[in-house]
């Protein structure tokens, strides 16, 4: 193990840290947590289940460097047959926590590295972080964009249209049909004009 690396608490059902101990050591000082979440809410109607893995935070000028690797499962909502199944997932991110109050001082603080209108995450006026909306993204990141429970669904079958990705094969020979058309009016029809040749008909032209 790295001599500036040291073990952490486990962190069973919660995702809290206090790193005022962390921020007072030197530079590239790092803690390892073990995580063990049996459910964590994603948004109104989603949760993760089984989640587990391990965070690793890195003392950095006026931040936490915190990487994370953590796995899971989520109940989704197959596109192909619209029935309820479970998606396993691995989430793996980088992201950095922002110090906000001085450990020694108690006074507020302006990261030198960091400018302020850069979106990042903060370490309270408690010198807590906490991962849980870091987790919440990118586990939500990491799911696919068209869930699909396998091989024995009894949905229709998608198939490939190039560009344009997937579609169901119920209606891809009307695609085929309305590729195979023939070309779309532009504009209104208009009649024909007739020509009329002029005769001479008893020394009159007509």
């Amino acid at each position: 193990m790295d001599a500036q690396l040291s073990r952490g608490h486990d962190l069973c059902n919660e995702t809290v840290i206090n790193v005022v101990a962390l921020l007072r050591e030197p530079l590239g000082a790092a803690r390892l947590y073990s995580l063990k979440l049996d459910t964590m809410p994603l948004d109104d109607e989603l949760t993760a289940e089984r989640v587990s893995g391990e965070a690793r935070l890195t003392h950095l000028h006026d931040e936490i460097l915190a990487s994370v690797h953590t796995s899971g499962v989520a109940v989704l909502l197959c596109d192909r047959c619209l029935d309820s199944y479970e998606q396993k997932f691995t989430a793996e991110f980088t992201e950095i926590y922002r110090q906000t109050v001085d450990v020694q001082t108690g006074s507020g603080v302006v990261s030198q590295l960091i400018p302020d209108d850069t979106e990042v995450f903060a370490i309270d006026e408690n010198h807590e972080l906490d991962l849980a909306e870091a987790l919440r993204q990118w586990i939500l990141l990491s799911f696919p964009m068209r869930p699909d429970c396998g091989a024995a669904c009894p949905g229709p079958d998608l198939v490939e249209v190039g560009e344009s990705g997937l579609i169901d094969e119920r209606f891809a020979a009307l695609s085929r049909l309305l590729d195979d058309e023939p070309g779309e009016v532009l504009g209104p029809r208009t009649s024909k004009t007739q020509s009329y040749e002029r005769v001479e008909v008893d020394g009159r032209t007509s």
